[in-house]
């Protein structure tokens, strides 16, 4: 080295193109993979809310059973059981499209493709089922 002359030191700083393509190429399989299951979510939702439904009903019943077995009277049979019973679940999400009766109905949510219900009646034994 000469007197008087300068080392220069090259430093690299920052990604090569090569890593930048490899970490968008990573992106979006992951957005390939995660996409689809974002796009069933409302509906997958509504498919939830059916089942919440459905539970309330298994424990409305459930309670109006319990009520007639403990009363004085108690359990005469199921048309009893089932007229007393409130099957309202709310009427600014769940809408009966045909019931509620004694054998089921039609329940949907939030305007949601209409799911049928059955419903075992309930006996001296056991309360009603819907599913």
């Amino acid at each position: 080295m000469r007197a008087g002359a300068k080392k220069v030191i090259f430093e690299s700083r920052g990604f090569t193109l090569i890593e930048i393509i490899a970490v968008l190429v990573l992106l979006g399989m992951l957005a390939a993979m995660a996409i689809p299951r974002f796009v069933d979510l409302d509906q997958n939702a509504k498919d939830r809310a059916i089942d919440s439904g459905v539970s309330e009903l298994n424990g409305r019943e459930s309670l109006v059973w319990a009520d007639a077995k403990v009363s004085a009277a108690g359990w005469q049979d199921d048309a009893t059981i089932f007229a007393t019973m409130d099957t309202s679940l709310g009427a600014a999400h769940y809408t009966w499209v045909v019931g509620p009766t004694a054998a089921g109905g039609s329940l949907s949510f939030q305007s949601g493709i209409p799911v049928s219900l059955t419903r075992t009646p309930s006996t001296a034994l056991s309360p009603a089922n819907w599913r």
